[in-house]
């Protein structure tokens, strides 16, 4: 039997179905979202965070922070009254953006669900699959980020002194 893209999920587990239509429905859900919020070109992950925060009616504070080396990059904080995405001070701005979008990620997936996080003091880790779904979530806005500058790009809008192309679509200005 073949599913979509004729890939064959004859041996596949309900399970491994299951997982397979999460993934979808989340990268699906993501580039909706993206397209919703309309960020500016070059992407910028404080932007998105800030737009985001707009849409939702509720605020992600971004923070950098020198985090143990041994220890998470990021760190998602939901309070009452806001999202604090804490981030790694001692890491490269590409990886900074990467750590924002994963914690993003998790906002993302909480807000699909319709459900909050319990509170920082009673959840110490994510399950597999909510680890997975930031990830699937952090790599799609990514891939959408990418896919908006090339065409931009291909219409001569871009910025042509930009030093990197994953610069150019992640940082502006020095700022995560």
């Amino acid at each position: 039997m073949l599913g979509k893209r004729g890939i064959s999920v004859r041996g596949w587990s309900s399970r491994a179905r299951a997982d397979r239509l999460r993934d979808a429905q989340l990268r699906s859900h993501s580039r909706h979202l993206i397209r919703r919020l309309t960020p500016q070109l070059p992407f910028s992950v404080t932007a998105l965070c800030a737009e985001l925060s707009e849409m939702r009616d509720r605020p992600i504070r971004l923070m950098e922070w020198d985090l143990p080396a041994d220890g998470p990059f990021g760190v998602l904080v939901s309070r009452d009254h806001e999202d604090v995405i804490v981030y790694q001070a001692m890491t490269t701005k590409a990886h900074q953006a990467h750590i924002i979008l994963h914690e993003v990620g998790h906002i993302i997936a909480f807000d699909l669900a319709g459900e909050r996080p319990p509170a920082m003091v009673d959840r110490t880790c994510y399950s597999d699959r909510d680890e997975r779904d930031a990830e699937i979530i952090a790599s799609t806005i990514m891939s959408e980020a990418i896919s908006m500058g090339r065409r931009v790009r291909s219409h001569g809008l871009d910025e042509p002194w930009r030093p990197s192309v994953y610069n150019s679509l992640v940082l502006t200005d020095g700022a995560v």
